[in-house]
């Protein structure tokens, strides 16, 4: 009688660990298994990788890839997401001419208010379609503009 309840006792207490290990290394186990499998998180929400900076100064432009990633294949529409970094040291308006495509031809101007976290587009390529969004984001400003697929 003595046996089971020791047994049933001492796992009990093992598992109390295994509970405390699992919780208390939560963060350091995700990590592992994320790198472990692979796993990335989807450009629809990082705006993908960045493909071109532009040094200012004081700060930097980061264009990121156009991104029109699809569960299977591509997307008829997609985007691509300009940065500006660090906030602290953007002027109060920014003017970048932006080639998305990196084909050396301009494919539109971005004229960037960043007090009032507004932009206005000027599209010079058809497959610039408008102004998706502004973003302010703890270490930067985002801009997305929306791309229709070629």
């Amino acid at each position: 009688m003595r046996l089971p309840s020791f047994f049933g006792y001492t796992t009990a207490v093992l598992m109390m660990v295994v509970v405390l290990g699992t919780l208390l290394g939560m963060n350091y186990f995700s990590h592992k298994l994320i790198s472990a499998t692979g796993l990335q998180i989807s450009p629809w929400f990082s705006g993908g990788e960045i493909v071109r900076t532009i040094d200012h100064g004081s700060y930097k432009t980061l264009q990121h890839r156009a991104v029109f990633d699809a569960l299977i294949g591509q997307r008829a529409e997609g985007f691509v997401q300009i940065d500006f970094s660090p906030p602290a040291a953007l002027p109060d308006k920014i003017n970048e001419k932006i080639d998305f495509d990196l084909d050396g031809k301009i494919d539109f101007n971005l004229e960037y208010d960043v007090s009032s976290n507004s932009a206005v587009l000027t599209a010079y390529n058809p497959r610039v379609v408008s102004l998706s969004g502004c973003y302010v984001l703890k270490e930067l400003r985002a801009v997305r503009v929306r791309l229709k697929n070629e």
